[in-house]
């Protein structure tokens, strides 16, 4: 990493633990931003969700893999899934803190490329596959309820 990389890094890594982890709760527990933002209904998490991109797009211009930037919108869209979630969403975004994940994995690839790259496409592929086999699964339960369906009408 030249200098300016490491500078760009170092911002991100601040604007990361502004989010995520700044403050020290109860029991030594890390929060930031982001857990507190996630209460304001809709702006919160519009907010924090751009944040998060902002962190995306500039591990993007810092030259990360597709499979690093793949693996780090997984650890975004996922937050934001839960997030959809009444009330349990919000106290999800203390404990996932995915900027923080996301300077981790950026940070591994800044170190070694090769291996985060492969990390990262283990991860993607994993993930893939996890989403194949649980469609396969309601698809195949949809067909079983069917099948029972037409046997009770005929």
């Amino acid at each position: 990493m030249n200098q300016e990389e490491q500078q760009k890094f170092q911002r991100l890594k601040i604007l990361s633990e502004i989010m995520d982890s700044k403050f020290e709760g109860p029991m030594g527990i890390r929060f930031g931003l982001d857990g507190i933002l996630g209460f304001v209904p809709f702006i919160g998490d519009i907010i924090t969700s751009l944040v998060s991109f902002s962190i995306l797009v500039s591990a993007a211009q810092m030259g990360a893999t597709p499979a690093t930037l793949i693996r780090m919108a997984l650890n975004i869209l996922f937050e934001n899934l839960v997030d959809m979630i009444p009330l349990f969403g919000s106290f999800f975004d203390f404990w996932w803190q995915s900027n923080n994940r996301n300077m981790r994995i950026l940070e591994l690839h800044l170190e070694n490329p090769e291996k985060a790259s492969v990390t990262s496409r283990v991860v993607v592929l994993s993930v893939i596959f996890a989403v194949f086999v649980v469609l396969f699964l309601f698809l195949y339960l949809s067909w079983m309820m069917l099948q029972v369906l037409i046997g009770l009408l005929s």
